[in-house]
């Protein structure tokens, strides 16, 4: 089994508090299960943004600009 890159990030205050607040509620086990959660669902955001085309016209994606 190949290890799993890691990564050092800069958090805020407010950030920390949050991560931590998460795992303690038991809804996620670890820091990082909370982060990988939010770049998921940030994937998730940009892709929906990606893929809607705007009013009355073709997507990003359509036009060739992706």
């Amino acid at each position: 089994m190949s290890a799993t890159p890691t990564r050092c990030i800069a958090l805020t205050k407010e950030l920390e508090a949050y991560i931590r607040a998460q795992v303690a509620s038991g809804r996620y086990s670890s820091a990082s299960e909370v982060v990988r959660s939010a770049l998921r669902l940030q994937i998730d955001r940009e892709g929906a943004i990606l893929s809607t085309p705007p009013m009355g016209g073709r997507s990003a994606t359509e036009r060739g600009s992706v």
